[in-house]
């Protein structure tokens, strides 16, 4: 694949324009009377992750104008266990980060981590929790501005929700962190999160639906283990979305990922392409995750995102 270059100030309006999900140490879960929570790490029954490669391109009226690979990274993680009266629970994290040496010099990382109690009529209940770096340029000069800063300290949104029955209900604060720190200590974040969060109120969902909704990573793994063509909600931050998704078979990703020995002989591969949008109104975001079909655990092989009308990032899995 050809890499081409680009100045750091276009990189940077790239980059700054764009918020990747990162990930915190990663937590399981333990039932307290009956309630989800996401703490602790006991041994799960099943556990898949996946590591990926962050890929970013310039696009410019439909048409690719400049490329970059391995600007950050990511993984997924699938956990599973088992439950005494038939059901499970599942726990499933999507994690990125950007890389300052090869993205102009910008540390951007979040994450988001669901865990819900499936019964064998569908998703019970579950949690959610979310943390991100606050990337809030808004024009290229913003963000040129954002290239190289020499700031201490960055800005943070966190984010937990908790869904039982017809009841949804969550917390958003902000907090201010340091803004060089690494993957490596993004445990320190977490802490900061918690204690932002502890003092901002809990506020119900606007909305009430018998059952509420999945958080999305829950409502995503659904769509793509349903028919080709799927409609559905998901809940976020006590709002309700629309997920539409797409799946056509893909024989050139099949060909590429079985070279790769991403996938076993014989297997395939289903390109499902995503849209979702607030119900209460606003534009649509667009999305390409490439699964193995038929795997009961669709964990992405390539991700694509359009975060800006500019900005196309891909996370590709890595061997």
């Amino acid at each position: 694949m050809t890499v081409k270059q680009f100045s750091r100030r276009a990189f940077g309006r790239l980059w700054a324009g764009s918020a990747l999900y990162a990930g915190a140490e990663r937590i399981g879960l333990a039932a307290v009377e009956g309630r989800l929570e996401l703490e602790g790490q006991p041994r799960a029954d099943l556990s898949l992750d996946r590591h990926y490669r962050a890929d970013a391109q310039v696009i410019i009226l439909s048409v690719p104008l400049l490329h970059r690979t391995s600007v950050g990274g990511g993984s997924v993680q699938w956990s599973e266990w088992a439950e005494a009266n038939g059901g499970a629970q599942r726990l499933i994290e999507f994690l990125g980060f950007s890389a300052p040496e090869r993205a102009a010099g910008l540390n951007r990382l979040g994450f988001i981590r669901e865990l819900t109690r499936i019964a064998p009529g569908g998703i019970r209940d579950a949690v959610y929790f979310g943390l991100m770096t606050a990337s809030n340029e808004e024009s290229a000069e913003e963000a040129r501005k954002a290239l190289h800063s020499n700031a201490t300290e960055s800005a943070y949104t966190v984010i937990e929700g908790r869904i039982a029955g017809d009841a949804s209900t969550s917390a958003l604060a902000h907090f201010v962190g340091p803004s060089r720190i690494s993957a490596e200590r993004r445990g320190e974040l977490v802490t900061m999160g918690l204690r932002a969060l502890s003092g901002v109120p809990v506020q119900p969902a606007g909305f009430t639906l018998a059952p509420s909704p999945p958080p999305f990573l829950n409502a995503l793994a659904d769509a793509l283990l349903g028919p080709p063509q799927l409609e559905s909600r998901y809940v976020y931050a006590g709002r309700l979305y629309r997920l539409w998704l797409h799946k056509t078979a893909d024989p050139k990703a099949t060909e590429y990922f079985q070279k790769r020995k991403l996938i076993a002989p014989g297997a395939k591969v289903v390109r499902a392409w995503g849209t979702v949008r607030r119900e209460a109104g606003g534009k649509d975001t667009q999305f390409g995750i490439w699964v193995e079909e038929g795997n009961r655990r669709p964990i992405p092989l390539r991700i694509e995102y359009q975060a800006k009308s500019y900005l196309r990032l891909t996370f590709e899995a890595e061997s």
